[in-house]
């Protein structure tokens, strides 16, 4: 796998609307509301911001994203931690054992309640179709949710 790729978290399987080929979505995980500093071109460099920002992103290495300040920045709240708990529940719900699944999302929200939306967008997407189901997996169930609008 990519190193890009191993910041992605696995956050579900779904269908799209018209298709039965399940597709598993990802997101990368950043806390926005924080402060940045302005970016500016160096000191005493007769390139602007653009070209600087081009020659960074030419010489792009995968060790970027462990050692970027403003990623590593980002993913503050996307501890280990949250990370493994999140993947449980996930696995969980995926594999139909839904009361067990709502336990541990309900944790891995409850984790990340300092975030700039009060928890895990992804868990509580999961939770509140489990909700939906009232908190029965559906004897059909294969791993996969069906998304009903595009």
């Amino acid at each position: 796998m990519e190193p890009a790729q191993n910041h992605c978290r696995k956050i579900d399987v779904v269908t799209v609307k018209g298709s039965n080929v399940p597709m598993p979505i990802y997101t990368y995980d950043t806390f926005q509301n924080q402060e940045f500093p302005q970016l500016r071109a160096p000191k005493f460099s007769n390139l602007s911001l653009e070209e600087v920002l081009t020659r960074q992103a030419e010489n792009y290495e995968t060790a970027t994203w462990t050692s970027d300040p403003d990623l590593v920045q980002l993913r503050c709240l996307a501890t280990t931690e949250f990370l493994k708990t999140f993947e449980k529940g996930l696995h969980s719900y995926l594999g139909g054992r839904w009361e067990e699944a709502r336990a541990i999302l309900e944790k891995a929200d409850q984790m990340m309640a300092s975030s700039d939306i009060g928890g895990d967008g992804p868990s509580q997407a999961i939770l509140k179709y489990m909700n939906a189901n009232d908190w029965v997996c559906p004897p059909s169930w294969s791993g996969k949710r069906p998304l009903t609008s595009k």
